[in-house]
């Protein structure tokens, strides 16, 4: 089972676009809490950075369209579902997808 824990800066640096996930921003909060950095003030408005148990590092943002980047047009960060993932290699999008999926089944058998 792969468990998740904010990643420090250090780690996340040389990180690139590796992937994307359609999800709304209040889905990334209740699974990974409230976003990390609150972005770079220019294109990324939220930030999670992320280090999963398998080693894998990986961070979460939007990119050019929140309103740091949009201005007033732009959208409000809770209303974005268009999320980038970057990583290192394709495994940062495929550790994101399967940690959201465990999740949610984790959360369905409490349930029943």
């Amino acid at each position: 089972m792969l468990t998740v824990k904010n990643a420090k800066w250090e780690a996340c640096n040389g990180t690139s676009l590796q992937g994307n996930i359609n999800v709304s921003y209040s889905t990334l909060v209740e699974i990974f809490g409230t976003e990390h950095s609150d972005g770079d003030g220019y294109k990324v408005d939220a930030e999670w950075m992320l280090q999963f148990s398998n080693g894998v590092v990986a961070t979460i943002y939007n990119y050019k369209d929140g309103q740091n980047y949009c201005g007033e047009d732009g959208l409000l960060v809770e209303d974005i579902t268009d999320w980038h993932i970057g990583g290192k290699s394709r495994l940062a999008e495929k550790t994101v997808e399967q940690y959201i999926e465990q999740y949610y089944a984790k959360q369905k058998a409490l349930v029943a």
